[in-house]
């Protein structure tokens, strides 16, 4: 039998994004060796809308004021192009951040907190025993006790351990557009652009991010309907650095098989189908992995035991919100009716200022009226 290498980190990472880097400061904290692996070097272009919400904010173990380009008191929501309905009055709802940024300051974070970074363009074979796992990639062997697979929605970790079979993807097409600035800044998203979906204006610094999203498998986003987009918003096309990515979803049903082999963020199909959102899962989900391997160390449970009972509370989430997106995007008139009235309006503007996940406001609704937002 060839020899094994020795134990190279105690947990690689494959993936060194918001997952990743989350999971990693984490462990770095507790004391594990670390490797992160990614395709590229940092920092690299990665098309998303770059908004982060309160509750990722808060699940965030370090600020991140240094990238933050604006942040969000009013959200605009309009039912195509017709008209659209102000949502404001709950406090700030959003930081927009350049997602290169973000990445490569997380990255960093990391980094300065001891872990290791590889460029590894490709593994190429995993294999778990019980008391490891070994990778070979296009860098050469690894080994190591643990493996996190955080790389993203076309996850070659996902593919080559069969760990979710259950994944599927959602599209968003984007681009930057040139804007200067008037008043205070707001998020749009205008339903009924796209089946299943919407589109989206992000403002930044100087410019705006614009986009379409749709959370169906079979729908087809191109050039040309996002460039239609924005001629019918804004009466121009001269949109830049345009992209498209897919977007990891049916995290809901993701258990871990594996002992020592654990999936985040969009690798394991934790993107919110309602409104595409996976930054909070992401961090949320690096968190839970780093923790359930800490824990693993000191009880014994194997770590995939234990990170799927503290995914829990994210599967329940998915749930609620796959059931919302079914609902809304089936019915949008109706579904736009209700989501613009007046005491949902204040529930959800509250809720998110408050950093509360869906399920958290579902359940809690009533207790909004009575709490205070720290300033």
């Amino acid at each position: 039998m060839p020899k094994l290498p020795p134990i190279d980190a105690d947990v690689i990472f494959g993936g060194a994004g918001p997952a990743g880097a989350a999971a990693a400061y984490d462990l770095r904290r507790a004391g594990f060796s670390l490797l992160l692996l990614d395709r590229h070097t940092f920092p690299r272009h990665k098309a998303c809308a770059g908004g982060l919400t309160v509750k990722t904010l808060k699940a965030l173990r370090y600020s991140v004021d240094p990238v933050i380009q604006a942040r969000c008191r009013i959200l605009d929501i309009g039912k195509g192009l017709s008209g659209s309905v102000e949502f404001s009055g709950g406090g700030e709802i959003c930081a927009m951040t350049v997602r290169s940024e973000l990445d490569l300051f997380c990255l960093e974070k990391a980094l300065a907190a001891g872990a290791r970074f590889m460029v590894a363009d490709r593994i190429l074979s995993i294999r778990e025993s019980q008391n490891h796992v070994v990778l070979q990639t296009s860098a050469g062997a690894l080994k190591t006790a643990f493996l996190i697979g955080a790389d993203g929605t076309p996850s070659r970790i996902r593919r080559l351990t069969g760990e979710f079979t259950h994944h599927y993807q959602g599209f968003a097409i984007e681009g930057i557009l040139p804007l200067n600035s008037v008043g205070p800044p707001r998020m749009v998203f205008d339903f009924n652009v796209v089946p299943a979906g919407y589109g989206w204006v992000f403002p930044k610094n100087n410019h705006a991010n614009i986009g379409l999203y749709s959370g169906s498998p079979l729908v087809v986003l191109k050039k040309h309907h996002l460039l239609t987009y924005v001629r019918r918003k804004f009466g121009r096309t001269d949109l830049q650095h345009l992209s498209g990515h897919p977007m990891g979803m049916g995290g809901w049903r993701y258990h871990p098989r594996g002992r020592r082999i654990l999936l985040a963020g969009d690798a394991a199909g934790l993107v919110d189908p309602l409104l595409g959102e996976g930054l909070f899962n992401a961090v949320h989900s690096g968190q839970l992995a780093a923790k359930a391997i800490v824990a693993s160390q000191s009880n014994g449970i194997p770590a995939g035991s234990l990170y799927d009972r503290l995914l829990e509370g994210i599967r329940m989430d998915l749930r609620l919100s796959r059931l919302s997106a079914a609902w809304f995007y089936r019915w949008p008139n109706w579904g736009h009716w209700a989501l613009t009235s007046r005491p949902v309006r204040f529930v959800l503007m509250k809720g998110f200022a408050l950093g509360w996940p869906l399920g958290r406001i579902g359940t809690g609704f009533y207790r909004l009226p009575f709490l205070t937002m720290q300033k």
